[in-house]
């Protein structure tokens, strides 16, 4: 019999792909109802309770966390944990009061995000970090002092993803952060943190507690116009990153050294901002990440299974990191919908994809459509064969008006 396995996250199609192809009995547990999500297991939970029409402000860590616990319960013992729901220290707490996670426990997860933990391992390895405060959002002297120190415009993010919706983003004036606060969107303690302008990378790791191994660096797209983002929205990434090898050295020096100094455990993710080749931290991603499906091409290997064998500690094929594949880039690119669209069917347009909404589906501005993969010479080459295909497919849906 196989073993059975939950996966849990806002989007955690490629971990459960990956869960399959290693030979589990995958039990999925997501938002989404995506046609090529829902076709991976029989054993499928999406949130979305509307089928062609998603809505996230519907969404929240705890409702999703609550909800796999029900799907779950009596049918699995273990379970992996993928975007947003491992990164709240609260909600894994909640889980693993019901399984195994097969990852990082609550208190380490609660100090990989804990700013008052990171900056004393950070300064004890002389790594730089943007200048941060946090302040609860009712001390509005505080903040309006913190913002003058740091200079406009900064970036803020609630310190506790279960309350309010306020994403990692950019502030211009004390006004901008007010109005935040009028409509709800940030509550308890928050970040305010200096904005540091540079390329965005991330860098992947595993460990099995005792050594961590730096397994690929790479470069976040953060904001793409032509992907329908803007600000600090993630829109994507492209692996590796083919910047200059003494500045990716350092990368995972430093990473390897900060997930081993926190106990972390399995496949985690660090990311970071270059700013004339000065390194910064930004923040720590305690489970697997959104480059999973291009780590593993570059690679040549199933991450989910390195997971496992770095959780339970083993050894074994405990190598990642040497020799690549091949020497091709791979990159995804998450597209946003620019206006409220009824999307038809986008496997019509030959383009490889994923999280492919059903026909008919209607996708709420700012709100995700799908994503495309690319692969290439350089990321400037990925990027490149991107933003025709982007283009391509933004046209395509820009005419399924209602």
């Amino acid at each position: 019999m196989k073993r059975k396995i939950g996966i849990i996250g806002l989007n955690a199609r490629a971990a459960a792909q990956s869960a399959k192809k290693t030979g589990f009995d995958v039990f999925l547990a997501t938002y989404f109802c995506d046609m090529d999500t829902a076709g991976i297991t029989k054993n499928f939970f999406s949130m979305q309770k509307e089928k062609f029409v998603p809505n996230l402000k519907k969404y929240s860590v705890n409702a999703l966390s609550e909800f796999a616990i029900e799907k779950f319960k009596g049918k699995v013992e273990d379970v992996i944990l993928t975007s947003k729901i491992g990164d709240s220290a609260n909600v894994v707490t909640a889980i693993e009061k019901n399984f195994k996670i097969t990852g990082n426990s609550s208190e380490n997860v609660m100090k990989a995000k804990s700013w008052k933990y990171l900056k004393k391992v950070l300064d004890k390895y002389s790594i730089n970090y943007p200048k941060t405060f946090i302040i609860d959002v009712n001390c509005k002297s505080e903040i309006k002092n913190a913002c003058e120190e740091l200079n406009f415009p900064c970036v803020i993010k609630a310190m506790d993803i279960d309350k309010g919706k306020c994403h990692p983003q950019q502030i211009f004036s004390f006004a901008d952060f007010e109005n935040l606060i009028s409509k709800g969107k940030v509550q308890g303690e928050i970040l305010i943190q200096e904005f540091i302008e540079g390329i965005s990378l991330s860098c992947s790791i595993l460990s099995n507690g005792k050594r961590a191994v730096a397994v690929s660096v790479n470069q976040q797209l953060i904001g793409e116009k032509f992907l329908g983002g803007c600000g600090l929205k993630y829109c994507g990434n492209i692996v590796p990153y083919d910047g200059k090898s003494g500045l990716i050295q350092n990368i995972k020096k430093f990473s390897e050294l900060i997930i081993l100094d926190l106990s972390l455990v399995g496949s985690n993710g660090i990311d970071y901002v270059v700013r004339k080749d000065k390194i910064y931290f930004m923040e720590i991603n305690p489970r697997i990440q959104d480059t999973i499906e291009n780590v593993e091409k570059y690679l040549g290997i199933n991450l989910v299974e390195g997971h496992i064998k770095a959780c339970n500690n083993s050894d074994e094929k405990f190598n990642f990191g040497g020799e690549r594949k091949n020497g091709k880039f791979y990159g995804k690119g998450i597209i946003y919908a620019e206006k409220d669209v009824n999307v038809k069917n986008l496997y019509d347009l030959k383009i490889d994809m994923g999280d492919v909404p059903n026909p008919n589906t209607i996708i709420k501005k700012n709100e995700p459509v799908c994503c495309v993969y690319e692969e290439g010479e350089s990321n400037n080459d990925v990027l490149e064969k991107m933003k025709r295909n982007a283009n391509y497919l933004m046209k395509h849906i820009s005419k399924r008006n209602f």
